[in-house]
Order: structure tokens, then C-alpha cells, then sequence
């Protein structure tokens, strides 16, 4: 009993100090309760992943650590790709099964890759910067608290409200065109490109 407690109080305090993994809990939640599975499932995967990672520790003794991954370039055929794939994909409608497919597998790759570890330096050798992290940590618990404010002002979790906006409101102008779309989709590649290789 009292290592139980000692666990639950290991986990709760390492919880604290880096509590992205409830965040994604509490997202994926809340996305189930507006009525989006999908996401709801992808938040809550990944925010349990986390935390049993950042509670229990990854096992280092079941194989030995994979070599380090050569710096990832992003040369001509790269862009020409990347420029193909956010014209197809941003004329799929929104919310559909193919542009749901679409985003998962290169979303799901990024992922697996970067579970691995960092692409470009040891892991040993990564430092936070404290005011950096502060500065990102503000922005996010911000627009979390707004949006989750928003909802909750909202007829009903499932009822849209121009009068109180989600951010899925507030780019449902943007993401209603094609073009729209696909200049979304050509940030959000570049945002997984830009943390990739961080």
C-alpha cells in the first residue's frame, strides 16, 4: 500500500512538472464531447503515451539504443511533393474520411520518428531553454483557457456560436476552400518540419 502511494505521488509530481500529457487528456475529452471521435482518440493515444513514458520511463534494456538519424534535407523533389500532396489533400472536403486518412499517415510517421528520439543531436546533449519554454508554455495555456472558455459558452458542446467562437469556428472561413485548405496544410507541414528537425 505505501509503495502504491509512493508511486501515485511519483507520478502526480512528475505529472506537474510536465504536464503535456494532461493536456492532451483533457483535450481529447473534450473533443469526444463535441463530437469528434477521431481527434478525440489521436489526442487521448498520444497523451497516455506520454504519460506512461514520462511516468514509467521508456526500457532501455529491451534493445539497444537505435543509431542516430542523419539530419533530414528537404531538397527539390521534397517541395515538389509536399506542393502535390497539399493541392490533392486540399481539395478533399473537410471532415471526410480520405483527408482524415491523408493527415493521419504523415502525422503518425512524424510521430513515430520523433518517439525515436531527436534526428540531429543526442538526447543528452538537448537543454530547455527555461524562458523559451515559459514564453510557449504562456501562449498555450492561454489559448487553451480561451478555447475552452468559448466551448463552454457555446449553446451546447456540439452547437457552433459566431457569438462565442472556437478556433475551429474562427477558421471555418479559411478551411471552406480549396485553397484555403491547402495553404493550412502547406503551414502545418512546414510547422512538422520545422520540429522535426529541432
Amino acid at each position: 500500500m505505501q509503495g502504491q502511494r509512493i508511486s501515485f505521488a511519483r507520478a502526480t509530481t512528475t505529472l506537474v512538472r510536465d504536464p503535456v500529457a494532461v493536456i492532451l487528456v483533457l483535450a481529447g475529452i473534450f473533443d469526444c464531447l463535441s463530437g469528434n471521435p477521431i481527434h478525440s482518440l489521436l489526442l487521448l493515444t498520444v497523451g497516455f503515451a506520454l504519460g506512461r513514458d514520462a511516468i514509467v520511463g521508456r526500457s532501455s534494456e529491451a534493445a539497444p539504443p537505435a543509431p542516430a538519424a542523419p539530419s533530414l534535407r528537404f531538397g527539390p523533389a521534397g517541395i515538389a511533393l509536399a506542393s502535390a500532396y497539399v493541392v490533392v489533400v486540399g481539395g478533399f472536403g473537410r471532415y471526410s474520411w480520405p483527408a482524415t486518412v491523408a493527415v493521419l499517415c504523415p502525422a503518425a510517421g512524424v510521430l513515430l520518428i520523433a518517439w525515436r528520439g531527436d534526428l540531429n543531436q543526442p538526447a543528452a546533449s538537448r537543454k530547455l531553454d527555461p524562458i523559451g519554454a515559459i514564453a510557449w508554455a504562456s501562449v498555450f495555456v492561454a489559448l487553451a483557457i480561451w478555447e475552452l472558455t468559448e466551448l463552454l459558452l457555446q449553446p451546447s458542446l456540439r452547437t457552433d456560436s459566431y457569438a462565442h467562437p472556437t478556433i475551429s469556428v474562427l477558421t471555418d472561413p479559411v478551411l471552406a476552400t480549396h485553397l484555403g485548405r491547402s495553404i493550412v496544410l502547406s503551414l502545418w507541414l512546414a510547422l512538422g518540419w520545422f520540429l522535426v528537425q529541432r
